[in-house]
């Protein structure tokens, strides 16, 4: 028995060691990335670009400017940003469910707009490092060559760098239902927003790279990171890439689009204590990065949710019967394409249930809570579809 306890006590520490050192590995990752960044953007040659570079850059672009669809071979297939869609949402989305397309607000769109804007010039940038910085460009964009087959008569290969379209790659997975055990197959593509060489005195290391933008404000975005790190929706994207590409590291970045005054507004007396953009004599962040390694327990996890999600699917198909709204689904109907279609279907049974949950909410300490406001914002919207 004593021996028992001294493997146990062993094995933990050697876990807690492993740990600890990942956590190490990681932070030297976001230092050093990080450092890169700023070493670009400080360098007054980061204002002009490298012809040859940027035409190669947007060559490989337009090369993607086509409709390429997926396999036609009946699997479900999951996007690799799209793995935290709801159980209906999913449904619909695989039952060819015609989209909901109502204008919007206009400065969404303007949103919406500068985020791709960010992310592509931030691409564009990286390919540009390794001229700029030399040595110290510790994180590349990867290479890779591609076959071009769009004209028959002058089929070529190219080496591309390693993102987005370039990168798309579709796996096909076979894992067991969690309740049932029954086997259960599904695609999942990714296209990641980098896949990253990264170089120091120790060795190499592949990494996949997302890029994220934040609209609400430098102190909001700070003060929401420094709460809960990356943001678990997107951990649940990486962990989908990392199964795509056997990749275990992952360097997740976000960039505020609210830029910090020119120059300290810290004494500033126009400015209210709210709105200062520095602090202590210095900028606020206005990127902040964060390494994950995806674990196997990360990827069974996500395997087992899409087998589950998958059989749902293939029944739904099957009989044309869709799952019934949960309180659980309510907390991304802000985002849902199928908002209308959804209320539509709502059976008096499920709306029933769904108000039963309410009025305990409304009698409860969830009461007025982020859980409630959904369900309650769901339920105050069923009548629209009538």
């Amino acid at each position: 028995m004593a021996k028992l306890f001294t493997r146990i006590g062993a094995e933990a520490a050697t876990e807690s060691a492993a740990q600890s050192l990942g956590k190490k590995r990681g932070d030297t990752l976001v230092r050093e990335f990080l450092t890169q960044l700023d070493a670009y953007y400080t360098s007054p040659a980061s204002s002009f670009y490298d012809d040859a570079i940027s035409r190669r850059y947007y060559e490989q672009k337009l090369r993607y400017l086509r409709y390429i669809p997926y396999p036609d071979d009946g699997l479900i297939t999951f996007g690799a940003s799209g793995t935290n869609l709801c159980d209906r949402q999913l449904a619909f989305k695989n039952a060819n469910v015609r989209v909901e397309k109502s204008d919007d607000l206009a400065f969404r769109g303007r949103q919406r707009r500068s985020g791709t804007a960010i992310v592509d010039y931030l691409q564009l940038d990286i390919v540009h490092m390794p001229k700029r910085l030399g040595k110290a460009a510790k994180f590349r964009m990867a290479e890779h060559p591609v076959v071009i087959d769009d004209d028959p008569e002058n089929k070529r290969t190219v080496t591309e760098w390693y993102f987005e379209e370039s990168a798309q790659t579709r796996r096909v997975f076979t894992h067991p239902h969690p309740e049932t055990g029954e086997l259960v197959t599904f695609a999942i593509t990714a296209k990641p927003d980098g896949i990253l060489d990264y170089e120091n005195s120790s060795g190499g290391k592949r990494i996949l790279f997302e890029y994220k933008t934040k609209a609400s404000g430098l102190r909001a975005m700070n003060g929401k990171l420094d709460y809960k790190g990356a943001q678990d929706d997107h951990k649940r994207q990486v962990t989908a890439e990392s199964l795509v590409f056997g990749l275990d590291g992952v360097i997740i970045a976000y960039e505020s689009t609210q830029k910090p005054a020119w120059f300290d507004d810290t004494d500033n007396a126009s400015v209210t204590k709210g709105q200062k953009t520095w602090e202590n004599g210095a900028p606020r962040p206005d990127i902040r990065a964060f390494y994950v390694e995806v674990t196997e327990d990360m990827r069974n996890a996500l395997l087992s949710d899409l087998a589950r999600q998958a059989a749902l699917v293939y029944e739904s198909k099957r009989t044309g019967k869709i799952p019934d709204v949960t309180v659980d689904m309510t907390g991304s109907c802000g985002f849902c394409a199928y908002g209308a279609h959804c209320r539509e279907r709502l059976t008096e049974d499920n709306r029933a249930m769904l108000e039963r949950v309410e009025a305990q909410m409304a009698a409860s300490q969830f009461a007025g809570k982020a859980d409630h406001r959904n369900l309650r914002n769901y339920l105050s919207r069923e009548g629209d579809a009538e």
